[in-house]
């Protein structure tokens, strides 16, 4: 499957859910240690303008509601990406010189863990595509271990342990350093 697509989906995803957020729930816990729900769609935002600055020299800039961020920096991203030429530009990802589409690729994992993650703090029971979970956990499989994709200073958090019959949803989510069970309760 074209990285474009896996990552348009996980935007349409993550977004019906940034799109249902009132101000409060905005300043609700999430899994993603010491960040409130507004903290995790403003990173998004974020990691989009730094993608299209990084690979077109340009962004949206950052307006005052972090929702609306998100989908407009979500929507130059996909515009910016229906050029084939932009798939094999130089991304430099953690001091490592890869094309865009690898970056690309990480952008899609994120955005999708963090939809359950806002999804999950507001309350609601995520269930992410099973497709673009299996897509994501074959290309997060062949990152190395090496300290630079995992922990304080990688992507995404240190990988929890998880039973060898947990779903794919749930081995994905503990790959990417949270615990499937995590509750706002769990928070208290």
């Amino acid at each position: 499957m074209d990285v474009r697509d896996l990552d348009r989906r996980a935007i349409e995803a993550t977004g019906r859910i940034v799109d249902t957020l009132t101000d409060e729930q905005l300043a609700a816990p999430t899994p993603c240690p010491r960040w409130q729900v507004r903290d995790v769609v403003a990173h998004m935002a974020d990691n989009k303008r730094r993608l299209l600055t990084a690979l077109t020299g340009s962004a949206p800039e950052p307006g005052d509601d972090v929702r609306g961020d998100f989908r407009i920096a979500a929507t130059a991203l996909t515009a910016a990406f229906t050029e084939d030429s932009l798939l094999t530009a130089s991304y430099e990802l953690l001091g490592i010189e890869y094309n865009a589409a690898v970056a690309l690729f990480v952008h899609f994992a994120d955005t999708l863990v963090h939809g359950w993650d806002i999804g999950t703090a507001i309350g609601q029971d995520v269930r992410l595509p099973e497709d673009l979970v299996q897509a994501a956990l074959k290309g997060i499989s062949r990152w190395p271990d090496d300290g630079t994709i995992w922990g304080k200073d990688g992507l995404f958090g240190e990988k929890l342990p998880v039973a060898e019959d947990a779903t794919p949803q749930e081995k994905l989510l503990a790959t990417t350093g949270r615990s499937p069970q995590w509750t706002p309760a769990s928070t208290s």
